[in-house]
């Protein structure tokens, strides 16, 4: 009857040397020649550690403040208005009476309408400066917490003094460095404008509030993508109504990430690189023993299957 070969196993041969013998050092040689090397090229082919990552989230986005100013074509002082009633009593001489200032919630942002009536019928409007002062907060790493500025800059396209102005665009996230992967972080969460120090000097400055805020490592800006001027039928009073929509989409935030995630892509970089080393330094250790280019004593197995 014909046999046929249903499982093998290669003998193991035992090889013994004293601790402090030239075969000992080789061992030692081979396992860190092993698994060192690996380690360094992951690390310096800067594919060992993620340095840097990304994740998606939609802002929590709340309006809270208003700050503008009216430039006239003929008129070298702007008029002036905000939601501060102690900016208001300051600047009383160049403030807007009676503005009135109203936002709605919107599923993807929110509204905000502001009416600004003018006593004299001929004035001329140039430009407008809006400041919105927001809340913003990001929640799905680090906790970000800040108050941040959308500014809108509308120039008019002629010398218009009865007109309904609309803005609509998008509140975009900057940042010049990545946020940590856990903590809270509310650096940032102090007032845009301060109040002090306008309140002690009664100079109202926007571009030094615009420069300081765009020096943050992380900010805000309003990008319109559409802008209309409509003229309107005067009425005997000048009145400027500003319709601002404010998008909050979802954004790419990038981030530093934390210790465990740079440890799962870490071992997958490092364990590429090993298996071939384990692999080669496996057959050079078994080509000198089993040659005795070093000394050891051999433990020849005794056991031999029996057919």
């Amino acid at each position: 009857m014909a046999l046929f070969e249903i499982f093998s196993h290669s003998d193991r041969f035992h090889y013994r040397a004293k601790l402090c013998s030239l075969a000992t050092c080789f061992l030692v040689l081979c396992t860190i020649l092993t698994f060192l090397p690996p380690f360094l090229f992951t690390y310096y082919a800067e594919g060992f550690w993620i340095k840097e990552a990304s994740y998606s989230e939609k802002p929590r986005v709340s309006y809270t403040n208003f700050v503008l100013n009216v430039g006239q074509v003929v008129a070298t002082n702007p008029y002036f208005a905000s939601s501060y009633a102690s900016l208001n009593t300051i600047f009383q001489s160049i403030s807007i009476a009676g503005t009135t200032a109203i936002a709605t919630k919107t599923d993807n942002g929110f509204s905000l309408t502001l009416e600004l009536p003018f006593q004299n019928s001929n004035i001329q409007i140039r430009y407008i400066n809006l400041l919105l002062i927001l809340q913003y907060e990001l929640r799905g790493r680090q906790l970000i917490q800040m108050e941040t500025l959308g500014l809108i800059n509308l120039y008019s396209p002629g010398t218009i003094n009865n007109a309904r102005v609309t803005a609509v665009g998008d509140l975009i996230l900057h940042q010049r460095v990545p946020f940590q992967s856990s903590g809270v972080d509310a650096r940032y969460n102090d007032s845009v404008i301060d109040l002090d120090y306008i309140l002690d000097t009664s100079s109202m400055d926007v571009n030094s509030i615009t420069e300081n805020y765009f020096t943050r490592n992380y900010y805000t800006t309003f990008q319109p993508y559409q802008t209309n001027w409509e003229d309107r039928t005067s009425s005997g009073t000048g009145r400027i109504t500003i319709d601002v929509t404010v998008n909050i989409r979802t954004q790419s935030i990038r981030f530093i990430p934390g210790f465990w995630q740079e440890f799962k892509w870490g071992w997958i970089q490092y364990l590429s690189f090993l298996l071939p080393f384990i692999y080669i330094f496996h057959r050079v250790k078994r080509f000198v023993f089993q040659n005795q280019l070093v000394r050891t004593s051999v433990e020849v197995p005794y056991h031999r299957c029996k057919t």
